[in-house]
């Protein structure tokens, strides 16, 4: 199976540490919210629980020096990456991450989310029932970390692009 290629490498999909085959539905350009973007796609996992904690990995192979910078939001687990080729790509879940003394901030999910230094990942708790997890991936080429060249007003595409609630 081919993988998607990125200007980050290839996208991974690791399960518990082991390559695991997936497919990619591709998205197109939101005219309102991400008219730049140069790539938009979701790859839909089907896991089912067995009562045992799991790790579902979206991560790629980086053959470039890159930055990384969390870019949550309400429902929205993302982490954004800058290379030295001056593009962005943001990988998102739907998840509101973390525990607070040992509970779960929000109620809504019965899952988990962890950001990766090369991806993010879906954290299957021993009593999580779901079985989808999406990933959402978005990149942009213009944009850069600290460049004053870079026209970093449109970075924010990537971000609504990475959005796994947003339709495709």
């Amino acid at each position: 199976m081919e993988k998607l290629k990125t200007p980050f490498g290839e996208i991974e999909i690791l399960i518990d540490g082991k390559p695991f085959s997936y497919s990619v539905q591709e998205g197109g350009k939101l005219d309102v919210l991400c008219p730049h973007i140069l790539g938009r796609y979701q790859i839909t996992i089907h896991f089912v629980p067995d009562g045992k904690e799991h790790i579902i990995a979206c991560v790629f192979d980086a053959n470039c020096k890159y930055k990384r910078t969390p870019e949550s939001g309400e429902r929205l687990e993302c982490q954004s990456f800058y290379n030295d080729c001056r593009y962005k790509m943001s990988i998102g879940v739907e998840c509101e991450a973390e525990y607070t003394g040992g509970a779960r901030i929000s109620d809504e999910y019965d899952y988990d989310a962890e950001y990766l230094k090369n991806g993010m990942s879906y954290i299957v708790l021993p009593d999580t029932k779901t079985e989808q997890y999406v990933f959402a991936i978005a990149w942009i080429d213009g944009v850069g970390w600290d460049d004053p060249i870079a026209d970093n007003k449109r970075d924010v595409e990537t971000w609504f692009g990475a959005d796994p609630t947003v339709s495709l």
